[in-house]
């Protein structure tokens, strides 16, 4: 994904969640180049970031897994998603991180980890995946309690005028290609909802804690990065129920053909799979869109997020790829909804297919 696409990406996402001021401004300052900004590991984070933006200090480090979804994510699940969360699935600790998976839930579509990670000291500030020492801690105000976006104070500046000494920062690297996070830090405990999609009656799932410890007086040291290795076996759930439709559109403005829609239901999320065909290579790859499901009033579903599950373009016609993204679990299927293409650029060139599910 190049910058270019993720400035796309987040325009579009802002135009269909409330954001406040501050958290339009980061995006600005992420996408505009307005502040130096990692792009490896910005993208890695990309399908979570207008999620971590409108977090607030709300989300207390005692949420469960579901509550985490509920509050920074609107997604709600069915009672039954309850007996499939598994509880203190793993433990490690580093010299200076404790870390504890609290929560793992596995529907046969997606996973999520709820972890916990906790500094071994009171003089250890905790901190996420992405921060520099100098950066100022404004920018993060969505991830931090008792932080405003206007402090222009440094991590250093911050954690000095409260006592810390040292900084550690904390993840878990999971081997499960890309994943989305969430994350809330406070000081010492820094707690991270992990999510992906996998497949498959039963998951084994190896991942790696880590975390690496800095500390400072003019300037600040960075001491070796510690690993600890595991691996936790997830047992998925039956679907509640499947419906799809195989009705055909073309779409020569798009460069694709649209071949059907499934629809999947669990207790935890519905997941939607577009089928669809490149008739002609040259417009599909110079047209900046992706795909999603509406209901019949073209109005966006509960829960339904920016579809980002889209294959690799390939380079000849005639191969079908998939469009893949999840909405709000639901307890009977839907009968009938639209197959949107939304044009990134000129939302008046968008094409709505109405499709029957059975």
């Amino acid at each position: 994904m190049t910058e270019r696409d993720l400035e796309r990406v987040l325009h579009e996402s802002v135009q269909d969640v409330h954001l406040s001021d501050a958290a339009r401004r980061r995006i600005r300052l992420a996408t505009k180049e307005e502040r130096p900004v990692r792009m490896k590991k910005f993208v890695a984070i990309v399908l979570a970031v207008v999620l971590m933006l409108t977090t607030t200090a709300a989300v207390a480090a005692e949420l469960g897994l579901f509550d985490f979804l509920q509050k920074t994510m609107g997604q709600s699940v069915l009672p039954g998603a309850n007996e499939l969360v598994q509880t203190n699935v793993a433990y490690g600790e580093t010299d200076d991180v404790t870390f504890t998976v609290k929560q793992a839930v596995y529907d046969g579509k997606s996973v999520s980890l709820l972890v916990e990670m906790r500094a071994k000291d009171e003089e250890t500030m905790l901190m996420g995946s992405i921060w520099s020492p100098d950066e100022q801690i404004g920018w993060y105000e969505s991830f931090m309690e008792g932080v405003e976006a206007n402090d222009e104070r440094t991590f250093v500046q911050y954690s000095a005028e409260n006592g810390y000494t040292r900084f550690a920062s904390a993840s878990v690297r999971i081997n499960a290609g890309d994943e989305s996070q969430i994350e809330h830090w406070n000081n010492n405990v820094l707690t991270v909802l992990y999510s992906f999609s996998a497949e498959g009656d039963e998951l084994a799932l190896p991942f790696e804690f880590r975390s690496r410890t800095y500390t400072y007086d003019t300037t600040y040291h960075m001491d070796e990065l510690q690993r600890i290795s595991d691996e936790i076996t997830l047992t998925a759930c039956e679907p509640l129920w499947t419906v799809s439709s195989k009705q055909s559109f073309d779409a020569p403005g798009f460069g694709i053909r649209v071949d059907g829609v499934t629809i999947t239901g669990t207790p935890v999320q519905s997941y939607w799979t577009i089928s669809y065909t490149v008739t002609d290579v040259e417009t599909a790859r110079n047209t900046p869109w992706n795909a999603n499901i509406v209901d019949m009033e073209k109005k966006y579903i509960d829960g339904g997020a920016l579809g980002m599950g889209g294959s690799a373009m390939p380079e000849y016609n005639g191969q079908q790829l998939t469009y893949t993204g999840a909405i709000n679990a639901m307890e009977q299927p839907p009968t009938e909804l639209m197959i949107l293409l939304r044009n990134w650029d000129d939302h008046s060139l968008n094409n709505y297919f109405p499709v029957t599910l059975k």
